[in-house]
């Protein structure tokens, strides 16, 4: 397991080495995601697509070249013709252009809804890279004091009676804290190209790195104010790119079944061209134009079964829209509230960081004094340890929960005007 992990780390050093390193912000994170994923380039291909469906939509029919040329004896009295027959299409034209028109906008509205959970899933890769790197501090930090506790354990008095065993326990934490200094920085890369996979930009050569050095300081967006819940419901029921696809199936539906329903309305042709006569009793100029009608009568299938399944999808897409605005508003109360005590748990947090802080310093200058043993200590070191995994885990059920609630709400509109 060791020698697997030695390996990873070579392996993820040599990638690190070969690519220039990158510091930006959030924001600068964020518009390098849109502007340079793979992904939603193609997402973007799709929308062109569909804006070519509406034209492909309101096409006309092209004409038809027609002949019919009669030889030979059956040709007396009887005329040879060619010409074009123009087939129109009756009310129905303009209907498949709306259908078409709606598909664009569902489309357009896919993009933007997949744009807005692309930007969630970076703002989560890049607070996991900001949180490993604070891991990674925390357990340098560990190993500073451990070899500190080294130093200090040699050099107390030898006819201690603990000072053999002191100094054995010192060895053994250092070089287990070792350990977990290299566990971290593992997770650390791993995170760190997680980010950089996950913006698909192509380019290799470049690795992009957050800007802060860590969660401990004072990162400023985690002091997120949300507004009351109405006004969160309110946005959501608005602005939810969700729901504007589920309006824009509703006015896809309609239109799909005003054109079934004109599909009853027969279809109709114009023929036009010349007539004549190849025959040894006809006169060179017995030759003249003709017309033609035609119409398609639905008299066999009149189209009922289209009409009925066309409205059964309209029921069941004003069906989908109510039921999603009724979980909508479930998932809002439950992301808010779980926000709102993540919020105040993250508050208890920093100021137990802050008294367990001051406890570590108490105990160290007490062990140096000779007021208590080494395992008091320690004690007191492992239950810090402790007391900042909490207070990280703390930020990131906080920030997690903020962003869960930016994923039901389903618009950027928070997002942009509380933190970018």
């Amino acid at each position: 397991m060791k020698r697997l992990i030695a390996l990873t780390l070579i392996a993820l050093s040599i990638n690190a080495v070969s690519a220039k390193v990158v510091n930006v912000d959030l924001d600068a994170m964020l518009q390098i995601g849109i502007e340079q994923n793979h992904d939603i380039k193609i997402k973007r291909m799709e929308l062109e697509s569909a804006a070519k469906d509406i034209k492909i939509a309101n096409r006309l029919q092209n004409p038809e070249l027609q002949s019919n040329i009669i030889m030979g004896n059956v040709a007396l009295g009887n005329s040879s013709q060619a010409g074009l027959v123009f087939p129109l299409e009756v009310m129905k034209r303009g209907a498949r252009k709306k259908v078409a028109i709606e598909q664009y906008n569902i489309k357009e509205t896919e993009l933007m809804q997949f744009e807005h959970n692309y930007k969630l899933q970076i703002m989560k890769a890049y607070f996991d890279v900001l949180y490993a790197k604070s891991v990674y501090k925390v357990q340098q930090d560990r190993l500073k004091l451990f070899e500190q506790l080294v130093q200090i354990t040699t050099d107390r008095p030898q006819n201690s009676p603990s000072y053999e065993i002191d100094n054995l326990k010192a060895d053994i934490q250092y070089a287990t804290q070792k350990i977990e200094v290299n566990r971290a920085k593992s997770e650390l890369l791993s995170k760190q190209f997680e980010l950089n996979k996950l913006l698909n930009t192509g380019d290799d050569s470049i690795m992009y790195d957050t800007e802060e050095a860590s969660l401990l300081a004072d990162w400023p967006f985690l002091n997120i104010k949300l507004p009351d819940y109405d006004f969160i419901e309110r946005v959501a029921l608005r602005f939810s790119y969700m729901i504007k696809i589920s309006d824009y199936n509703v006015k896809k539906s309609e239109e799909e079944l005003k054109l079934v329903k004109r599909s009853r309305v027969p279809d109709v042709s114009l023929a036009g061209g010349y007539a004549w006569q190849v025959h040894s009793n006809a006169p060179n100029n017995y030759g003249g134009a003709f017309v033609g009608f035609g119409m398609d009568v639905p008299v066999l299938y009149n189209y009922t079964p289209d009409i009925q399944k066309a409205a059964i999808f309209l029921q069941k897409s004003k069906a989908n829209k109510r039921a999603y605005e009724y979980q909508l508003k479930y998932a809002l109360k439950t992301d808010y509230n779980i926000f709102k005590y993540s919020a105040e748990n993250m508050e208890y947090s920093k100021q137990i960081l802050e008294d367990s802080k001051r406890i570590v310093k108490l105990s160290t200058d007490n062990y140096i004094s000779g007021k208590n043993t080494y395992s008091d200590l320690v004690i007191n070191e492992n239950a810090h340890q402790d007391i900042i995994a909490n207070y990280l885990m703390a930020m990131s059920r906080l920030f997690y929960s903020y962003l869960e609630l930016m994923q039901d709400i389903g618009h950027d509109i928070l997002i942009e005007n509380e933190l970018l």
